[in-house]
């Protein structure tokens, strides 16, 4: 069995979570650790992109310097949003809003906080926002990494695709159907009924301070 910490964080050795039978005992955790309960930012997230935008602050001298370099034209001033939050007729500030508006009598997920942050951290990472932590992936899995004269075995996994849970039960995914879709969900139960056997061929990431979770950095 999988122990976690009063944090929701894995306290054992995790080299053992894939497979069928380790997947099973760490859904059972994701249950009891869903009836924690855990501070969401999600106000604070979109009080910083909305400020973001109606302000337009100056980009860091460094940033333009490197984009000037390239020569490459790029946006300073959008937001990237999960694309099941994103309506192709509205601008970022509507669409913002109409993220707002979604979860104003319902909770937010970690997953959905992490998402915002991650896809969005240039703008706390360059100051123009105080510094909002991502929150931490309970357990990752992605696809290995593969020799290009190694034989793939029967049953293995030869596409990239991952999955990141969160203690809420949340999760974001990508590419477990082999299709190239994102899936962000509430509720980590549906995708481990559908695709047990994909996840349990894939391996464990450990998740990386200032990469995965907490203040992100580009240099992590």
């Amino acid at each position: 069995m999988i122990e976690f910490d009063e944090t929701g964080v894995p306290s054992a050795d995790l080299t053992q979570v894939t497979g069928e039978e380790s997947l099973k005992n760490f859904m059972d955790i994701v249950q009891e650790l869903k009836e924690k309960p855990w501070d969401s930012r999600l106000n604070d997230i979109l009080d910083a992109f909305e400020d973001f935008l109606t302000i337009r602050p100056e980009p860091p001298q460094s940033w333009q310097d490197n984009y000037a370099a390239s020569g490459k034209q790029f946006d300073y001033y959008q937001i990237v949003l999960p694309e099941d939050f994103q309506d192709p007729y509205e601008d970022d500030l509507g669409n913002i809003n109409r993220l707002r508006g979604e979860f104003a009598r319902v909770s937010s997920t970690m997953a959905l906080e992490h998402e915002l942050i991650s896809r969005n951290y240039f703008i706390f990472e360059n100051g123009h926002a105080e510094p909002i932590p991502a929150p931490r992936p309970i357990l990752m899995l992605e696809s290995k990494d593969r020799e290009d004269d190694e034989e793939p075995q029967e049953g293995d996994i030869t596409w990239d695709c991952c999955i990141s849970i969160f203690a809420d039960g949340s999760y974001v995914a990508y590419n477990l159907d082999h299709d190239d879709d994102e899936e962000l969900g509430e509720d980590f139960k549906v995708v481990f009924e559908k695709h047990i056997k994909t996840l349990s061929k894939l391996q464990l990431v450990i998740p990386v301070e200032g990469r995965d979770y907490g203040i992100l950095r580009s240099d992590a």
